[in-house]
């Protein structure tokens, strides 16, 4: 099963630049899907959403870019493994770039665990100061958030500072939710550089969550077909993806 598709946070912790202007986000979820950029490279794009405040306040959302090395080259070339890397025992290392906040750095984007079907542990700062517990579901319960969050603390990570994420907004299915992103990103003016980076990460204003979605709400689950972290890749691009998240450490 692939990572694609969509992906629920139901738990976090944010701390440094990563996460700023997201303090406040209920129903934080994500949206995964393969594109294919003009020199025939995968990527997958990546569409956030948060609502800030509660259940009735506005919707925003930023959309990036995921690259991904090649497992198999970095078992290779281990010296491009950062110790906590190595340490936690990573699935994935990977790179998350702002696609509509050009003037953010890229971030790093480490799928600590997954078994692409229920779960992924992700870490988004070189440091323990940021990581994302996902779910497939919004609401997997107690018991599903108190296990990976004690993986997490195996792994050093402060298990304390590590809070729930509020999943009580209505569901909407993932086409409404990319259909309000792609009328938000077209209406929207790219934020210029001089956007402070809080508000940067705040995101676009994708307007009220309680406004008509196209689609309607919807509880099913919807997977979009896509790639796994272990497919075969092109050996050069997965080299230069190496190269590049080398550099970021």
């Amino acid at each position: 099963m692939a990572y694609t598709g969509r992906w629920y946070e139901v738990a976090s912790l944010k701390k440094g630049f990563a996460g700023e202007g997201q303090a406040d986000c209920h129903c934080t979820q994500g949206i995964y899907v393969p594109k294919e950029d003009d020199s025939g490279s995968i990527k997958l794009q990546v569409n956030t959403f948060c609502v800030h405040g509660g259940p009735g306040g506005r919707l925003s959302g930023i959309q990036g870019s995921v690259t991904c090395a090649n497992p198999a080259v970095l078992e290779l070339l281990p010296e491009f493994k950062s110790e906590m890397d190595v340490m936690e025992g990573v699935v994935a290392k990977c790179a998350l770039k702002f696609d509509s906040l050009p003037f953010i750095p890229s971030e790093p984007y480490v799928v600590i665990r997954t078994d692409y079907t229920t779960y992924a542990l992700v870490r988004g700062a070189r440091d323990r100061s940021f990581v994302q517990v996902y779910s497939r579901t919004p609401n997997p319960g107690p018991e599903f958030i108190a296990t990976q969050k004690a993986v997490l603390g195996e792994l050093g990570y402060p298990v304390e500072e590590i809070v729930d994420t509020p999943q009580d907004c209505p569901q909407m299915s993932a086409d409404a939710m990319m259909a309000r992103m792609n009328a938000g990103m077209e209406k929207a003016d790219l934020m210029p550089s001089s956007t402070p980076r809080a508000k940067a990460m705040r995101g676009y204003d994708l307007g009220e969550l309680s406004s008509a979605l196209p689609g309607g709400p919807s509880g099913q689950q919807e997977l979009v077909e896509g790639i796994a972290f272990d497919r075969f890749r092109n050996p050069l691009e997965s080299f230069r993806n190496v190269l590049s998240l080398f550099g970021s450490d």
